[in-house]
């Protein structure tokens, strides 16, 4: 049999939500979202050293997956995996190492986008000794099965998502500066969104599908004017000027100081700021590159974890 070129290491790129609207709950209890997707150059890696070969049940593991103490069975990636192999009939061996750059519970979807990374190698794997080739439209669907944000990290690109996260239409922005202030706590998204739900409902339906749409047309018009050729600089104002998270205030209630760190950025003079998806890291929006590490610099002065970090079109899986 023969292994993945051996052992191979590839990256797997962080989020942000540059918007995320959610709307009230639906009689399955899940909330329609209009949200805002930007990769950034901030990324775990993962080493496959993995094997493949036509079996007749997954039964137990085959393979391994080592991931920060995280039990390999509970793991996304071996999630991804097991998908591979009931779709295709072919069985995993050797190992996935994962190798963390991105925080765990943070709001940056670390785990989808390992899990989507996962998925897509074993499927070319297998195709490549021969087996079933999963066709796009498969792999859309198993990366679903595994999680909302997961289809967006199959190839991920700036992309306004609606539904539960999961129906894509590609967004051209410029790539911009941004600072990080990466958490010290997690919080989980189901805890987030139960203190979303407990601060009672802020507009019906209706009143979410016609916000819904407004918020859209304005990103989509934004994406117009730079694909026709308006500065980066004000495209990239534009952008702070349409941040935007319904969840912030429920986070900011569970991890009260993120309010203060918040204000801290924004005392930094950036362009905006905003708690990514479900939190509780907070980014900033800031005019060049130069800016954003000076902010970090000062920011890590006043006892913040803060980092430049790179949002847009850099940030693609990959070695």
């Amino acid at each position: 049999m023969t292994a993945l070129s051996g052992s191979v290491i590839l990256r797997a790129p962080a989020k942000i939500n540059l918007s995320l609207l959610v709307g009230p709950p639906r009689p399955d209890g899940y909330h329609p979202l209009s949200t805002v997707f930007m990769p950034v150059d901030l990324s775990d890696r993962l080493e496959f050293t993995l094997d493949a070969a036509p079996g007749s049940a997954p039964g137990e593991s085959r393979f391994h997956v080592e991931c920060d103490g995280i039990p390999s069975e509970s793991n996304l990636v071996s999630k991804a995996l097991r998908t591979v192999e009931a779709l295709t009939g072919w069985l995993f061996t050797g190992s996935v190492t994962v190798m963390k750059g991105i925080p765990t519970g943070a709001g940056l979807g670390g785990g989808s986008s390992d899990a989507a990374l996962a998925l897509r190698t074993a499927a070319r794997l297998v195709a490549h000794l021969g087996g079933p080739r999963l066709d796009e439209k498969a792999l859309q669907a198993a990366a679903r099965d595994l999680g909302a944000d997961v289809p967006f990290f199959l190839a991920p690109h700036t992309s306004l998502a609606a539904g539960a996260g999961d129906a894509l239409e590609p967004l051209s922005l410029p790539e911009m500066p941004l600072v990080f202030l990466l958490p010290r706590e997690e919080l989980s998204t189901a805890e987030v969104y139960r203190a979303f739900d407990g601060n009672g409902p802020a507009e019906d339906n209706q009143m979410f599908e016609t916000r819904r749409r407004e918020n859209e047309a304005a990103w989509r018009d934004l994406s117009h004017q730079w694909v026709a050729g308006r500065e980066s600089a004000e495209i990239v104002r534009g952008v702070a000027e349409l941040l935007a998270n319904d969840l912030e205030p429920a986070g900011f209630g569970l991890v009260p100081h993120l309010t203060r760190s918040k204000d801290a950025l924004l005392g930094e003079g950036v362009l905006g700021s905003l708690m990514s998806g479900s939190g509780p890291t907070l980014f900033a929006v800031c005019e060049s590159w130069a800016g954003a590490e000076r902010t970090a610099e000062r920011m890590r002065r006043k006892g913040h974890e803060a980092s430049p970090v790179w949002g847009g079109v850099r940030a693609v899986p990959g070695p």
